[in-house]
């Protein structure tokens, strides 16, 4: 019993879904005022139709036609006036589209009565005035205007012999009489020159041979479709044809759908234009545009049409044409109905010159092709072997730190009494520090070789730095018989504005070389600075660097800066280290607009020499910078640790207890959104990557619940340079890079909490 009814609840909530879906279709109420099949009716309705239809959109289109033109008398016209109304009284429409007089009359009529309400659009509608709405409102559109003194004037050009115009028409539709007025207005302009016969109404039989007299100087206009000599009334194109049969004067129009039967062409009219501009601002009304603020077109742009066929039948000159002409039924040149072929053989031609100039160039291309190919092919294998060498030697700087952490922890985890076991975690942590400056260093280097490296302008104490970098060099040499001593020049500034931290590290670089290949003598620096101009802040730092090492063999000193080549090559496999720092150094300096060289003999020594622009600045602006505020100290905190990785996850938790916090575990983002739902922290320690669901879309979450009163800080491996800056544009209140040290997560967790408390 339950599952039929439960059936009977899914038929019902369906078809009220259905019910809904077709209550939010508009239905647009086409009405024409003339009959389907008429060039006219159907060019309107097809604009109409391909607009809806190019818009994306739902709708639903009915369509009525009044058939005024084969039926235009008064009662008639009432009569299916009545009988639409009957069609439509109960049919609710979102919009009507009216097109012509009669159908434009008729919606104004039983506007009250049928389409309250219900915005109106028209199109060819004759020469519309405010004033025909008779104060009605939510009525837009487009009024149809014929090119009458255009089309005129283009026929004048081209047979300025004429003495007679002749317009055939009628008197009893509203097209008719706009037709005649647009005429009799311009006849003044034409006094003296033209004279103007209107046959209007005239019975076909009779017009035949009327316009059988007619001389080739007299223009014909056909204003209207006429009646066939069976009385019924014919289609435009039929009607041309018609009249051209039984005349010698050349024809002219004002519609589109009259060229290609007998029209020698005209500014024409075209009725899909005007069905697609009523369209258009149908769609405006039902997206929510007020009619009001759509104004009426009132000038669509007509063109310049004209039939060759009719041109040559005349004898008329193209040349007199109005610019930008466009004529139709042109006869095909030799070459366009024959294009193919045309196309065919110019292919075989430029083909086959393109194979005799190969031949004639083929054996200097070869003999150069395989010098190229002999060089390129010594240049892989140099450079397969470099990156072989290369590979070997990352994999041995890799595995030595590797092996000392992994042999001191199996010692530890074995003699957990012993007292040399803090001894070991020390070496431990010394040789995981040398891995990563191994890491850091391969990075550094990818970025420096993808051109993605950034400098930062700040104001520093070159001295300062360099005293205590000396200082640090100086700690590891007790042991060797080297002394390292810093000469400075009495005119260096003391500051300076330029990139701190890549000039520590290439003087790192080049002085840990020094210290790495000397084992007995001396290693000096020397630092001079030369203004590059008088009065400029810009000058240049020349930095000396010379030891007494082993020195740096003949043949490879060219290559000393070289990718691969010195990991590879120099010196021996006695030194450790990535064997990258050189080709940092040299990409580094010139990134900075400095240069590097060296000097080198075997057995003697090295001497680097190198230049970097900078800027001098006042000391007092060393010193300036952003306040440091003591960072507050908070105690007894509730974390929650977001991790995948078990070593990591318990690393973060028993360091962070035994700084006192209470710390909650997650091992994915959305564990961490389910326990955030139950549970009060205050503060987030969020991995990126992970699975289920990562921690830049955790925190997103995090932020649309708690906004940014619950502190997230981001932990990742992701340590290029823009990933900070791209993490705290996610959310995130902060960030730290792997592998994290406890000082840093303290210091962190102190400043993003600090911020939130009142």
């Amino acid at each position: 019993m339950w599952n039929k009814a439960l059936s009977l609840l899914t038929v019902l909530l369906g078809l009220s879904v259905l019910c809904a879906q077709a209550q939010t279709v508009p239905n647009i109420l086409v009405i024409h005022s003339y009959n389907p099949g008429l060039s006219w009716t159907d060019d309107i309705h097809q604009g109409i139709i391909e607009t809806f239809s190019a818009s994306g959109k739902p709708w639903s289109i009915s369509t009525e036609y009044l058939d005024a033109k084969r039926y235009p008398h008064e009662h008639i016209l009432r009569m299916q006036s009545e009988l639409i109304a009957t069609h439509v009284r109960d049919h609710a429409v979102s919009a009507v589209i009216v097109s012509d007089d009669a159908a434009f009359d008729f919606v104004l009529q039983h506007r009250d009565e049928l389409f309250e309400n219900v915005p109106i659009i028209f199109c060819g509608v004759n020469n519309f005035q405010p004033e025909m709405l008779g104060g009605a409102e939510g009525i837009t559109g487009v009024s149809e205007m014929i090119s009458v003194r255009e089309t005129l004037d283009a026929a004048l050009a081209l047979q300025p012999d004429t003495r007679n115009v002749v317009i055939i028409g009628g008197s009893i539709s509203s097209t008719d009489r706009s037709n005649r007025s647009k005429f009799l207005r311009l006849m003044p302009s034409y006094a003296g020159r033209l004279r103007f016969h209107f046959w209007q109404d005239i019975p076909t039989p009779v017009l035949l041979e009327k316009v059988e007299t007619l001389s080739p100087k007299t223009l014909i206009f056909l204003a209207n479709a006429i009646a066939g000599l069976d009385g019924r009334m014919l289609d435009f194109g039929p009607s041309v044809a018609l009249v051209k049969a039984n005349t010698q004067s050349p024809i002219y129009g004002f519609w589109d759908f009259f060229l290609g039967h007998g029209i020698v062409g005209g500014k024409l009219v075209n009725g899909a234009e005007h069905g697609r501009i009523a369209a258009r601002m149908a769609l405006q009304i039902l997206d929510g545009t007020a009619p009001a603020d759509l104004p009426v077109v009132r000038e669509v742009a007509n063109r310049y049409l004209f039939d060759h066929r009719e041109l040559t039948r005349f004898n008329l000159d193209e040349k007199a044409l109005p610019e930008g002409s466009v004529i139709v039924h042109r006869p095909q040149s030799v070459f366009e109905a024959n294009k193919r072929l045309f196309l065919i053989f110019g292919s075989v031609v430029i083909t086959l010159l393109v194979i005799i100039i190969s031949l004639t160039l083929v054996m200097h291309i070869r003999k150069q092709t395989l010098l190229e190919l002999q060089s390129a092919r010594r240049k892989a294998e140099e450079a397969n072997e470099a990156k072989s060498l290369f590979l070997a030697h990352m994999s041995h700087e890799i595995r030595t730190p590797l092996t000392g952490i992994m042999g001191l922890a199996e010692l530890a985890l074995g003699n957990p009494g012993s007292p040399n076991v803090q001894e070991y975690l020390t070496l431990i942590r010394q040789s995981g520090q040398n891995l990563l400056h191994i890491i850091n260093d391969i990075l550094d280097f990818s970025k420096v070789e993808a051109g993605k490296i950034e400098l930062q302008n700040t104001s520093f104490d070159v001295q300062n730095m360099l005293e205590v970098a000396i200082a640090f060099f100086n700690t590891g040499l007790k042991e060797k018989d080297v002394t390292l001593s810093l000469v400075l020049a009495q005119e260096l500034p003391r500051t300076v504005l330029g990139d701190e931290n890549r000039i520590r590290q290439i003087f790192f670089n080049l002085v840990g070389n020094a210290v790495k290949f000397t084992e007995k003598g001396k290693i000096e620096l020397r630092l001079s600075g030369l203004t590059c101009e008088d009065d400029s802040p810009r000058m240049m730092l020349d930095f000396e660097i010379s030891d007494t090492g082993c020195g740096i063999p003949a043949d490879k000193l060219h290559s000393i800066f070289e990718r691969f080549t010195q990991a590879a090559h120099f010196p021996t496999r006695t030194y450790q280290g990535t064997g990258l720092g050189l080709a940092i150094v040299k990409q580094l300096i010139e990134a900075m607009g400095g240069s590097i060289r060296v000097q080198s003999t075997e057995g003697t020594g090295t001497t680097f020499f190198f230049s970097i622009p900078v800027e001098r600045t006042l000391p007092e602006e060393a010193a300036q910078g952003p306040a440091q505020d003591g960072e507050p100290r908070i105690h007894e905190l509730s974390v929650l640790v977001t991790e995948d990785n078990p070593i990591n996850r318990l690393f973060l938790q028993r360091s962070l207890e035994k700084l006192g916090h209470r710390v909650i575990c997650a091992t994915n983002g959305q564990e961490a959104l389910d326990i955030l739902a139950t549970d009060t922290v205050d503060c987030v320690l969020m991995d990126i990557q992970m699975p289920v669901m990562d921690g830049s879309l955790a925190t997103r979450y995090i932020r649309d619940k708690f906004g940014h009163d619950l502190p997230v800080i981001a932990l990742t491996a992701h340590a290029m340079q823009g990933d900070r800056e791209k993490y705290m544009e996610e959310g995130f209140d902060e960030y730290l890079a792997k592998p994290i040290s406890i000082k840093d997560l303290t210091m962190i967790i102190a400043h993003v909490c600090g911020k939130k408390t009142p």
